[in-house]
Parts: C-alpha cells; sequence; structure tokens
C-alpha cells in the first residue's frame, strides 16, 4: 500500500530547520525530496521518505524539541481545505470530528480517532507506519496549536499521553501543553474537557465549513481512489460490523467488477483477502483495549460468525488469546 502525506507538513520542518540555522535542503535532497513541491498545496511526498527526512533533521538538531518546534508552526493553510473547515466550524467537537473524517489527507496511513470517557472525549493517533519520534510530537502538538486557534492562546487539554519520551531538561514539552504529559502510551491521546468541547465558538461560519469540507471530501475521495488497497480498506470497515463483507461487495460499491478489482489490488502487492485480514487484525487489537467492548461484541464488530474463527485468527495475528491480550493492554494502562 502506497502511503504518502501532504507535502505543507514538511513546510513546517523546512521553516524549523532555518529559524535554527540549518540550511534544509540538503537534509530533503537526501530524503529524495523536492524541494519545489513544498509550494503545492496538494502535492504529496512518500511517507517513507518523510520517515527518513524526519530521522535526519533529528540528527542535526542539539536538543529533543524538534517536533515541538515544527508542531508549533501549524497554521491554517497547512491543512488546506481542512484546515479553513476546522477554523469555521461550530464547536471545537464539530471541528475534532472533521479532524477525524479528513486525517487522511494529510497522511493516508494516519488512523485518527475520538471516544468519549465520562467528561473526556480521547482524541488518539496511530499510524501504519511507525512514524518517528519528532513526527510524533509535531502531530501532537499540531493539534493542540489548532485547538488555541479556536479556543484562545490559554487553552490546555486536560492531559496528554506520547508514545515516546523526550529529554526535556527545561520542560518546554509541558509547559507548552500546560497539563500532565505521560510517556510510553500505547497511542499518542489528547484528554479534552467534553463540556468546553461543545461551547459554541465565536468564529463559527456554517457555510464556510460546509464549503471546505465539500473541498476536502473531494481531495480524500480523488485520494483514495489514486490509493485502491487504502480505499478498499475503508470500505472493509464499513461493512465489517454487517458480517456481509465480500470482494464483491466492495467490488459493487467502486464501480468495479470483481475481476477487476483483484487485478487491480494484485498489481499493488495484496489481495482482498489480505487487506481483510490486516483490516481486521489492526481492528482486534484497538477494540480490546476498550474495555466497555466484550469480547463477542468485538467479534461481532470484525464481522466474524462466532467468537471460536475470532479467537483462532487472533491467536494467528498475535501468538495469544484475545483476553491474554486484553489484560497485558489494561495493565500497561494501569501502570502508566
Amino acid at each position: 500500500m502506497r502511503y504518502s502525506t501532504l507535502t505543507s507538513w514538511a513546510q513546517l520542518l523546512w521553516e524549523t530547520l532555518q529559524d535554527d540555522g540549518i540550511d534544509p535542503r540538503p537534509v530533503f535532497a537526501q530524503s529524495g525530496l523536492n524541494p519545489a513541491q513544498l509550494g503545492d498545496g496538494h502535492a504529496r511526498y512518500p511517507t517513507d521518505q518523510m520517515h527518513q527526512l524526519w530521522d535526519l533533521a533529528e540528527q542535526l538538531q542539539s536538543d529533543d524539541l524538534l517536533g515541538l518546534k515544527a508542531g508549533m508552526r501549524w497554521h491554517s493553510t497547512t491543512f488546506n481545505a481542512l484546515g479553513f473547515a476546522w477554523l469555521a466550524s461550530d464547536t471545537l467537537h464539530d471541528a475534532l470530528e472533521r479532524l477525524v473524517r479528513y486525517a487522511r489527507l494529510i497522511s493516508n496511513g494516519v488512523h485518527v480517532d475520538i471516544v468519549q470517557r465520562q467528561n473526556l472525549y480521547l482524541l488518539s493517533f496511530d499510524a501504519e507506519l511507525t512514524p518517528q519520534r519528532s513526527a510524533n510530537l509535531a502531530a501532537v502538538t499540531a493539534t493542540v496549536t489548532m485547538c488555541r486557534a479556536l479556543l484562545g492562546s490559554s487553552f490546555a487539554p486536560v492531559a496528554i499521553d506520547l508514545k515516546h519520551t523526550y529529554q526535556d531538561p527545561q520542560n518546554a514539552i509541558s509547559d507548552f501543553f500546560g497539563c500532565p504529559v505521560q510517556s510510553h502510551a500505547q497511542h499518542s491521546t489528547i484528554a479534552l474537557d467534553a463540556q468546553q468541547a461543545h461551547v459554541r465558538l465565536p468564529g463559527a461560519n456554517a457555510q464556510l465549513a460546509q464549503l471546505n469540507e465539500k473541498l476536502a471530501l473531494e481531495n480524500l475521495n480523488r485520494l483514495m481512489l489514486d490509493n485502491l488497497p487504502a480505499r478498499v480498506a475503508e470500505l472493509i470497515v464499513k461493512y465489517l460490523p454487517t458480517g456481509e463483507v465480500s470482494a464483491s461487495l466492495i467490488a459493487q460499491e467502486l464501480a468495479l467488477s470483481g475481476r477487476t478489482l483483484q487485478r487491480r489490488l494484485h498489481a499493488e502487492g495484496t489481495s482482498f483477502n489480505d487487506l481483510l485480514d490486516r483490516v481486521r487484525q489492526h481492528l482486534a487489537s484497538d477494540y480490546l483495549q476498550q474495555s466497555q467492548l466484550s469480547l463477542n461484541e468485538v467479534s461481532y464488530l470484525l464481522g466474524y460468525a462466532d467468537q471460536g474463527n475470532f479467537n483462532r485468527a487472533f491467536k494467528r495475528w498475535f501468538k495469544e488469546t484475545p483476553l491474554q491480550y486484553r489484560h497485558q493492554a489494561l495493565a500497561n494502562v494501569k501502570a502508566r
């Protein structure tokens, strides 16, 4: 599956390096990335080369704050139509829902999810390709910066969980977020006050939000069609709970014949069954970390006719039972 990232995300890194007195051109050249594409709002870089870019940039830094400095540079133009739809949202919750829907425009290998836990909303970030430490911190920092664009510079999350650990002798990271920050999390997560998330925003503009969301949807559809495996995976997620997901159903949804779908997937180095198995494996890991879901419910959400089939597939993926996996995952959360 081909993963790509908006070049405007790399623009933040370019500017950060320049401000630190580092010429970014050799870093981009060594990563095989053309800086001329930075000015194109729709251009994309291969995600694996973006990872190399972050790696090289980290090596040139004297501190561990590259991601923080880059994420603080977020501007509405960074995410094109999504950024403007964000600023015109009615509430913070509406804005977060838009981020969840269109995060793949930023990077189509990134998954953003939001769930409610009592009086909190938990916004989590996960990626198909393991992100660099700095890139992960940049994503969380940019999101908080986006929230402050809506709610003011004094906004602070309730808590932050980061996937990685950072050397921060001056407490710059915790000072920026203005809340408790934990490391070694399963996923990087921002905890937000649910009541605050539903306060109407002064800059709300439904017409402007809808107009830019329409543009974001058009761009996402174009990206998904260009990346057929990603589009198939999306539809698998949609139809799994019905228990009727099949190659013929997905082909019909994409206005393709079953044979054409399989041929095009084969050309991409995958197949419908491979994608189905991969999606189930990824979702199974996420669902089992949600303690409110029973094992039967997880099995149902993954489209299995009975829990026995789910258990056998899970042991093939993770070499342990779903219950063992859940106990360990929940123990890791409590240990933090």
